[in-house]
């Protein structure tokens, strides 16, 4: 009964020390708390440490249980007692235990060095997306730009050809493969003016007979052809000249612009980076109107020295002349519908044609190409006098379609009536 009794009643000494889990996690500092009494715990002692060893009312006690080494940390206030303790904050268990402030702190560094990374990687993956592979020999051909039974093939071959060798930037070689071809195409220039001024002292025969060809009949027509041929043949010009030195400049020239149109209206992914900073891309349309307002202020100045070496005993020239450079600066809107590639090898190609009028006027350099140089020039003509004209032109076709024809019903024969 005395054992029984002594047994029943234990009671708790807190002459030891009891290792507790470390509070270095809110939760688990929590149930700490919850499971220990206050009376357990000695608020003097290290944190993670306890004076809550509890031994049974025995009367040798035991052996004390070997004292662990202690966790540095800052002590905590004394609470009074009959209170229950405080859940430890989240800080200050960060602050007793270093070891995991550390461990967070690398972790959240590490986080954000593979989120960087990761963005790093992704923006690097779009820029070699959108890099332009360089042209190579044959892609064009590819594209189904290059044709040996085209002109324009040709010439698209060409520019190809020099971007690949040379390396230049596509502003670069569209500028000087247009100086290229229009430079092979001086001989034809040169042959055609020859010929011009060979026939221009026979001008008013020649236009005598095309005048007496528009009232002949079918012989009429083939015997004025024979005389046209003997002067032509006077005048020192073949008829193989004098078509197909024109016809060889029209060809080039058409080449040259359906040729350079079909590369940046495709487009050729190469001829949107130019190379040089003032047109950037070739394959779109200039937003201000530059480049088609430079190619109608050339030509207006082609225009004007051309009228040099017209002939003077035709003035209709000169008002030709004065229509085509309204019809220049009229169609600049129209011509921005277009990219700024294309004008440019109109442009390079109109400095080209400049060049080679201003030579071929100089006296020395017509002798020495046998062109017979001009005497008289052409009077210019006012642009007001060509629209009078024009409008004149206009009241007279239209006053003659709205003139009805006076009706005529055939007269009746004298006779006698027919009887049914």
């Amino acid at each position: 009964m005395v054992l029984w009794a002594v047994l029943s009643r234990p009671s708790l000494r807190t002459s030891g020390y009891r290792l507790l889990p470390l509070t270095g996690r809110g939760p688990q500092a929590q149930r700490v708390s919850r499971q220990f009494s206050p009376l357990l715990i000695n608020k003097t002692c290290p944190a993670g440490v306890a004076n809550a060893r509890s031994f049974w009312w025995t009367k040798s006690p035991l052996a004390p249980e070997p004292k662990p080494p202690a966790i540095p940390a800052s002590p905590t206030p004394a609470q009074p007692s009959g209170t229950e303790p405080d859940i430890i904050p989240t800080d200050t268990a960060t602050q007793s235990s270093p070891v995991f402030a550390d461990e967070a702190v690398a972790t959240s560094s590490a986080s954000d060095a593979l989120v960087t990374a990761t963005t790093d990687s992704t923006s690097t993956i779009s820029e070699v997306t959108n890099v332009i592979p360089p042209l190579q020999h044959g892609d064009l051909y590819d594209l189904g730009l290059v044709s040996w039974f085209s002109p324009a093939g040709w010439v698209r071959y060409s520019m190809e050809v020099l971007h690949v060798t040379t390396g230049m930037p596509w502003f670069y070689v569209i500028v000087v493969g247009t100086l290229a071809w229009r430079l092979a195409s001086i001989p034809l220039t040169i042959i055609s003016t020859r010929n011009a001024s060979r026939l221009r002292p026979f001008a008013a025969q020649m236009k005598a007979l095309d005048e007496k060809a528009e009232k002949a009949d079918q012989a009429g027509k083939l015997e004025i052809m024979l005389k046209k041929k003997q002067i032509t043949e006077k005048a020192g010009v073949t008829v193989l000249s004098s078509l197909g030195a024109p016809l060889g400049q029209v060809t080039l020239q058409l080449a040259l612009f359906l040729g350079v149109k079909g590369m940046v209206t495709l487009p050729v992914a190469q001829l949107r980076d130019s190379g040089v900073w003032f047109l950037s891309d070739l394959t779109v349309a200039g937003p201000y109107y530059i480049m088609p307002l430079v190619v109608a202020g050339l030509a207006n100045m082609q225009m004007s020295l051309q009228k040099r070496d017209m002939d003077p005993s035709r003035p209709e020239m000169a008002h030709m002349l004065n229509v085509f450079r309204v019809i220049t600066l009229a169609f600049t809107p129209f011509m921005a519908a277009y990219p700024d590639g294309l004008w440019l090898s109109v442009a390079a190609g109109l400095v080209v044609s400049l060049i080679q009028t201003r030579l071929l006027q100089i006296p020395s350099v017509c002798t020495k190409l046998g062109i017979i140089p001009l005497t008289n020039k052409l009077a210019p003509i006012p642009a007001a006098e060509t629209f009078r004209l024009i409008s004149r032109y206009i009241q007279k076709q239209f006053s003659t379609s709205r003139r009805a024809p006076p009706s005529r019903l055939p007269k009746a024969r004298p006779g006698r009536t027919s009887r049914k």
